[in-house]
């Protein structure tokens, strides 16, 4: 049993998960978040990478409100954009990125997502990691506290 307090993901993050399952990838954007306080050093993170299949839906993994973990949100980028540019004066932006021709992605693209695989804490699932996995592809997506999501490559 862990010490530390599990962070899970919501009910409503689960129904997301299960809606997706089953259908194909069309394309695959990914959201840098990068701050330009420090010109001389900038940080740039992932901040949510989201899935468009082929019916028109759409399922976005992100960072939890407070960081420690992982979320299936809703979003709504020109929204967010605007909203870190009127706050941080230009400081720190959000930008969007068509990563499907990426050597990351490349190989899900048409494929079927079968499912989204998590990792259980008792009755409730951990939002600390997951798995997306497309049958002969996968993906773990997983959080870092300073580095926003971390996506890899995944094999059993």
């Amino acid at each position: 049993m862990s010490t530390e307090k599990d962070i899970l993901f919501s009910n409503e993050a689960l129904a997301r998960f299960v809606v997706a399952q089953g259908r194909s990838i069309e394309k695959i954007i990914c959201h840098l978040w990068q701050n330009i306080t420090n010109k001389d050093a900038p940080i740039e993170i992932i901040d949510n990478v989201e899935f468009h299949f082929s019916d028109g839906n759409r399922l976005t993994i992100s960072c939890n409100a407070d960081g420690d973990g992982m979320d299936a949100i809703d979003y709504d980028y020109k929204t967010a954009r605007a909203v870190l540019e009127h706050e941080f004066g230009g400081k720190i932006r959000i930008f969007a990125v068509d990563a499907s021709s990426t050597k990351m992605w490349a190989d899900v693209v048409g494929k079927k997502l079968e499912a989204v695989r998590l990792s259980r804490s008792g009755d409730h699932y951990r939002a600390d990691a997951l798995i997306m996995d497309f049958g002969d592809e996968k993906r773990e997506i997983t959080i870092a506290p300073l580095d926003g999501l971390v996506i890899d490559y995944y094999e059993e």
